[in-house]
């Protein structure tokens, strides 16, 4: 069950890879060079190294191709910043030219949406609650994706998911907020919403 859902979290995890031309890491912050951003790093928070982002895109890469059409292709993301408390508390936030012309970003968040639940109904033993909706943070306009995973068995919530997604100086700027303690969830959805509101 456990390995099952860390497919989930692998969903976004496509071609990471830490640069300082994306920004820099200080004085417990990380200060985005691509767009005016600076989030805090959470105390006691690790964070997440290359190797480990490389193994996770291999992993998310074998999975999303089993859902993907074969006339979709996987585009390479450029990962901004990523840190951790553990396996299941996690931040991650990704920017990514968007060059698609064929579809707009509304389309793409329904081909987003409609991807993640098809991967999720293949996961046995599991079923997922999906809250969608648009919000406005800082001077930016996201969409949301909330998921809830729960052990079909027993009704108990395993893990949380929130995505958020926006179209940034014709770039997706995406964040996955992952949790399965509350008080860690909302410790990290605050710290990203705080981040933009300055």
């Amino acid at each position: 069950m456990k390995i099952k859902f860390t497919i989930l979290l692998l969903f976004v995890s496509i071609n990471y890879a830490f640069s300082q031309v994306n920004g820099t890491v200080k004085d417990g912050s990380y200060v985005c060079n691509r767009f005016d951003w600076k989030i805090n790093i959470p105390k006691n928070y690790t964070l997440t190294k290359v190797q480990e982002l490389e193994t996770l895109e291999k992993k998310g890469n074998t999975e999303l191709k089993k859902n993907l059409p074969h006339n979709v292709t996987i585009q390479n993301i450029i990962h901004l910043i990523g840190f951790y408390l553990d396996s299941k508390n996690t931040f991650s936030a990704s920017f990514t030219p968007f060059n698609n012309k064929e579809i707009t970003f509304e389309q793409n968040e329904k081909r987003n949406l409609d991807l993640l639940k098809q991967s999720c109904s293949k996961i046995n033993n599991a079923k997922f609650d999906f809250k969608t909706s648009n919000v406005k943070i800082g001077k930016y306009n996201f969409h949301k994706i909330k998921v809830a995973g729960y052990n079909a068995s027993n009704n108990q919530l395993v893990i949380t998911q929130i995505y958020y997604n926006s179209l940034i100086k014709d770039n997706l700027f995406g964040v996955l907020i992952s949790y399965n303690r509350e008080s860690e969830g909302s410790l990290l959805e605050n710290n990203f919403l705080n981040s933009l509101k300055k």
